[in-house]
């Protein structure tokens, strides 16, 4: 076949590897931003949880210390759902870019293939044509010893 065809092929597969590459970090810096996500959120429930823990009784305590104890709490709770909020949002964004990796994954591998193909079929032309060239050695040999004589 066409070894020019094959190397265009090549290139266009060579593209591809590397904006499959580029989606893939990508889709790697998105899964790490979603996990220090869940780490903060893991932080700010066991604060909360210690605050709560630390909970005054309300008997002992002026209503002033209470109603600020409760409004710490109220924020500190705000700040769970928000960063619960903050993780929903990394997730939906993973799978956006994990989907998009993924689908550039698949037309790579496809190109893959029809290269792997190319290179088979111009291997094979390649096969047949020096088959050829040592086919008509023998007979290109006879011609010149038959001249040769005459």
């Amino acid at each position: 076949m066409s070894k020019k065809r094959t190397q265009k092929i090549d290139k266009v597969v060579s593209l591809a590897a590397s904006e499959e590459r580029r989606f893939g970090e990508i889709t790697g810096r998105s899964q790490q931003t979603l996990n220090e996500q869940l780490l903060r959120l893991g932080e700010l429930n066991a604060y909360r949880q210690g605050y709560a823990a630390k909970r005054p009784s309300p008997t002992g305590v002026s209503a002033v210390h209470w109603r600020d104890y409760q409004n710490f709490l109220g924020r500190l709770d705000t700040a769970v759902s928000s960063q619960q909020q903050i993780i929903r949002d990394c997730e939906q964004n993973l799978e956006v870019h994990r989907n998009r990796w993924l689908q550039k994954r698949q037309k790579l591998e496809s190109l893959e293939r029809v290269l792997e193909k190319s290179r088979q079929q111009d291997a094979a032309y390649e096969s047949r044509l020096e088959q050829k060239m040592l086919d008509d050695l023998p007979r290109s040999e006879l011609f010149r010893s038959d001249g040769e004589d005459g």
